[in-house]
């Protein structure tokens, strides 16, 4: 299975693993520390987005930052990411940053690009997901009308699913 944290995940970890013998850790923390673990024993593939890396490169002097790079992919937007997060803006109203997570998730590819979209989309934003799911089936309506007339392996997309990490069995 592979999953993509959004930026806000990638910080909870991150901030998790600074302050945890500093003091009581958020129960957005503790749940991403938890998922976290729980994706490693599980040998779960793990991915930021390529906006992320970006950010998280400067501040590789943390030893809690190249803790959470080394353990994750970057996810690198393909040809049909860009029409998709336009065409997730029309359709849900979510905001450019939210309809790019979600594009990401469908038209990102690992960086040796043996994988195409995540399963999951790992999440806090109770926003995004909430826009999300209540927009689910006029997604895939659309998603659908516009990979049927793409070639392969693009025509294979799916919608990721969204849930938080303390949403998954064993967290």
């Amino acid at each position: 299975m592979c999953y993509l944290l959004d930026k806000n995940i990638a910080r909870y970890a991150i901030a998790g693993l600074r302050y945890g013998r500093l003091r009581p850790l958020t129960r957005e923390e503790l749940g991403t520390l938890a998922f976290w673990r729980m994706m490693e024993e599980q040998n779960a593939s793990l991915f930021i987005s390529h906006v992320s890396l970006h950010i998280l490169r400067r501040l590789v002097r943390y030893a809690e930052v190249r803790a959470l790079l080394d353990a994750v992919d970057v996810l690198w937007p393909t040809r049909y990411y860009t029409r998709w997060t336009r065409r997730l803006q029309e359709t849900t109203g979510l905001t450019r940053e939210d309809c790019a997570q979600i594009a990401l998730g469908s038209f990102g590819s690992s960086s040796d690009g043996r994988i195409l979209g995540v399963q999951y989309l790992v999440t806090y934003d109770q926003s995004l997901t909430a826009g999300y799911r209540n927009h689910r089936d006029a997604l895939d309506r659309r998603l659908h009308a516009m990979t049927v007339q793409l070639r392969a392996p693009f025509d294979q997309v799916a919608l990721p699913h969204l849930a938080a990490p303390d949403e998954f069995p064993g967290v």
